[in-house]
């Protein structure tokens, strides 16, 4: 997967319809399962897409519904993309209080990096949940 991963990245913006087709299910495999249900595919895509950073803007949607399935590859990704829709940082938002640490500590990186801690979804996060507020406390630490 490193080499694959290491081949699209080369591409750069070429590499966008690619990674859309695997994250949307429509790359298959030759016995017509979607790559995005194989599991190491899906990680390779989401790896490529945070590494390309706003490049990979297009995607964005995407990577939120990778989110929403508990991903943190998918919020570091969301956060690698330097501005996001306010969609996004609702869902990023939301994941603050979940309680997988990695899941919660990376959606609080993802907001700080695109300045979007002090949000009112995330004021309102962390208003109502002690995780949400230890995981931007922790995220703000260096």
């Amino acid at each position: 997967m490193i080499e694959a991963e290491q081949q699209l990245l080369a591409l750069g913006d070429q590499a966008l319809p690619i990674l859309e087709s695997l994250l949307a299910g429509d790359a298959r495999n030759r016995f017509g399962v979607a790559y995005r249900t194989l599991g190491l595919p899906l990680r390779c895509a989401l790896e490529v897409a945070r590494r390309l950073g706003p490049v990979a803007k297009p995607l964005e949607r995407y990577l939120r519904d990778e989110l929403k399935s508990g991903d943190p590859v998918a919020a570091m990704a969301l956060g690698s993309l330097g501005k996001l829709e306010e969609a996004s940082v609702i869902e990023l938002a939301a994941v603050l209080q979940d309680e997988n640490w990695d899941l919660s500590l990376e959606s609080a990186s993802a907001l700080l990096r695109c300045g979007a801690a002090h949000h009112s979804a995330v004021l309102k996060a962390m208003n109502e949940s002690q995780r949400a507020r230890d995981s931007m406390t922790r995220a703000t630490k260096p």
